[in-house]
């Protein structure tokens, strides 16, 4: 994508670790915020036999410039994560989690 002509326009238009979009309240106190470029995608389903819910799949896929100034592709997906059925459970475990990820990476 970084080659298409257009790719400024796509990449301005990621939400930002920390700062904006579904990402404004991930990892807002971590060094990376700021810097890191992703979208989200989240599968979940109630899981009845458990009374919670069942993340089937989480995506954050994007870009990122390092400390070092290294510019990064990235691509974290989890599977099968079962949460409280609690409002933002979802966001404040498996989201947090995988914000937690980038910023290791940052």
């Amino acid at each position: 994508m970084s080659k298409q002509k257009d790719f400024q326009v796509f990449y301005d238009a990621l939400p930002i670790l920390g700062r904006d979009g579904t990402l404004f309240d991930i990892q807002t106190e971590s060094p990376a915020a700021g810097f890191v470029h992703a979208k989200t995608g989240t599968f979940s389903a109630y899981d009845p036999l458990n009374r919670r819910v069942l993340v089937t799949g989480k995506g954050l896929a994007g870009y990122m410039t390092t400390k070092k100034g290294d510019h990064l592709a990235f691509a974290i997906y989890v599977n099968n994560v079962s949460v409280p059925t609690d409002r933002d459970a979802v966001k404040k475990i498996v989201g947090q989690a995988m914000g937690e990820i980038a910023a290791a990476a940052y």
